[in-house]
This record gives C-alpha cells, structure tokens and sequence, in this order.
C-alpha cells in the first residue's frame, strides 16, 4: 500500500482530479457541500505529485463541493508515486470503507484490478486464485469478488440499470439463470420498472430458464397470480389450469431457505391464500445464510436510509411511528450482538 509522505493543506483548485477513478459519476454534492460548509473537509483527500501539481488518488467528491463551496485549502494526505495497480486498489480501498461507489462501479473495479493482476501473474493462473489474490488486498471474500466482477459480463442495457442504482449486485446475480443476453436485458428492464425483490426475480428468471418460449411479463402475472412459471406454454395456460394437479417442481430456493412457518403450499399450483406470504407486499422471508448474504441485506437498507425511502415510507404509512420504535429496539439489539461479536 502507499506510503504516506507529508500531510499538506493544498488549493483543491490546483488539484487535477484522476480521469481513471474508480467511480465514474461525481453524483450530486449538494448534501456533501452542505455538510463540508459547516464543518469543512472532515476526511483528507488522497494525492500523489504530478509534474509541479498534485493529482487525486481518491476524495474527487470532497474536492468538487470544497471547490463548490470556495474553500482556499483542503486537507491532503501526500502518497507515495503509484503504478495504476496500486492507485485503483487505494481508491477501492477508500470507497469500499466509506460505501460510496455503486455495485456497478464496484464491479468494474475490481475487474479492472483482478485483470491487472492476471497480466502480472504466472500463465495459467486460474480465477479462483486471482479472485483470492484480489480478496486479501480488499479483506473480501472470494465469492463476493466474483459476484461483483460478474456484472463487467452482463449485457450494456443490465449495466446500465445497474449504474443508475435501479437494480442491486443481488438482483443481477439471478439474471444468470437466463443464457441469452437479450432475455436477461428484457427481464431487467421489467425487474426495474416493477420494483421487484431480489426474491422475486429469482423465482421468475428459475421459471422463465425452463419455459423459454414464454414471455417474461406474462411469466411475471403468472407469478403474482400464484400460478406456475416453468413449463407451460403461453397458449396452453387455460388447459394446464383446468388440469389435476401435479406434484410440485424443485425451485432455486428450496423450503430449506425459508423461515419457520413460512413454507410453501403442498403444489405449485397453489392458491396464493394458500401459500401464505409472509410480508404485506407478498415476498418470502428467507433465511441468511452467510455473513456475505448478512452484509448485503444491511446495505440494501442502509441504501434504503441514504437514499431518503425510509423517510417516504413512514411518512406515507399510518403506524409508521410505531413501526419506527420496533424497528429501533430490533437495530439496538443487532448492534449490541455486533457489539459482542466484534469483542470475541
């Protein structure tokens, strides 16, 4: 990692920000200018020199809304000169740790270092080992590497949507049930203009990779209305629904995955009384995991916080003071059982 050589105060004017950083969209700095304007710049920006200048490594953000505001000087951590290698991994390094990068960004990233890497790796070295390689710089795990990087394989439509924050790293990982680029593109595009849950559009894309010919939004009514999704064909849905019923066909997510209580009906033609939702909006509970699937579902409701939708949310709900002071003793005891953890 770099070296820090001096801490400096610097006119971020002078400072020429990286054309290559890791996040390719400044975003809107109208919050962060705020909070810089009352309390200045709170964390130092991340420089190497340049000719007679200095360029930014990471901190391109604090450096537009001190600019924005008309700050004189900013705090500078002075680094060592970095080979493009080790520049990328500083600015994952800072955004992973303060999550300001989106799962697309994130994504081309780490593609970008686990490439680097390969080219200065002995031939034949495999994924696994590159993505293993990438994980221990980052303290991630392997599988999360490859979560991320596998979104640089999906379609430009899918990494458009995933850029504009519309779909998550969760929903893009079942859009691979789907082989063809076309397909994943068209069930993305419904995914985002419905809102679905990362549950929903697993359970669509595993019926839509056994029932190719049927049209996505058909296959998503289907689903709502508690009907089958894989194996029946468009025109003989009347038919198939008058039929006797067959014994239930294996899912992506299994009962196994589900809480206690919320196992579904006997047959996948159940009626949706009978399989019972577990949520007001329809969607299942299941169960965690792994602490990788642990951390994604607190980013999805940190996003949730940071994004302003929680605030929507209770405001639009009639008990949402009351869901609100559940929701803070359930997040005290979380944190006192992270609190406990983070000891041992």
């Amino acid at each position: 990692m770099a070296t820090i050589r001096q801490i400096a105060q610097l006119n971020p004017r002078d400072l020429e920000p990286d054309p290559h950083n890791a996040r390719s969209d400044i975003g809107d700095l109208i919050g962060l200018a705020e909070t810089i304007r009352e309390h200045g710049v709170l964390q130092p920006l991340g420089v190497t020199r340049r000719g007679g200048g200095y360029r930014v490594v990471y901190g391109n953000r604090r450096r537009e809304a001190a600019i924005v505001v008309g700050l004189d000087t900013v705090p500078c951590l002075v680094l060592d000169q970095q080979d493009d290698t080790e520049r990328l991994l500083c600015q994952l390094l800072e955004n992973l740790q303060r999550k300001s990068l989106n799962d697309m960004e994130q994504g081309r990233a780490l593609w970008r270092l686990r490439d680097d890497l390969a080219k200065r790796s002995p031939q034949g070295t495999t994924e696994r080992a590159l993505n293993e390689a990438v994980a221990k710089q980052l303290g991630l795990s392997p599988r999360t590497i490859q979560r991320y990087v596998s979104l640089c394989e999906l379609p430009p439509a899918v990494q458009e949507l995933l850029q504009r924050d519309e779909l998550t790293v969760t929903h893009a990982q079942h859009l691979f049930a789907l082989t063809e680029d076309g397909r994943r593109a068209e069930v993305a595009r419904l995914a985002a203009e419905e809102g679905l849950s990362a549950a929903e559009l697993s359970r669509l894309c595993s019926g839509l990779a056994k029932n190719a010919e049927l049209d996505p939004a058909e296959g998503l009514a289907r689903l709502r209305r508690g009907q089958p999704v894989s194996n029946v064909q468009p025109e003989s849905v009347a038919v198939a629904e008058r039929l006797p019923r067959p014994p239930k066909a294996a899912d992506a997510e299994s009962d196994a995955d589900l809480w206690p209580g919320e196992a579904r009906a006997e047959t996948e033609f159940a009626e949706p009384a009978l399989a019972g939702p577990a949520t007001a909006d329809g969607n299942r509970r299941y169960r965690v995991r792994s602490l990788d699937s642990f951390l994604d579902e607190l980013s999805r409701l940190v996003r949730c916080a940071e994004e302003g939708d929680l605030e929507r949310f209770v405001q639009a709900d009639p008990a949402g003071s009351t869901k609100v002071a559940l929701a803070l003793r359930q997040v005290g005891y979380l944190s006192r059982e992270l609190g406990t953890l983070a000891k041992a």
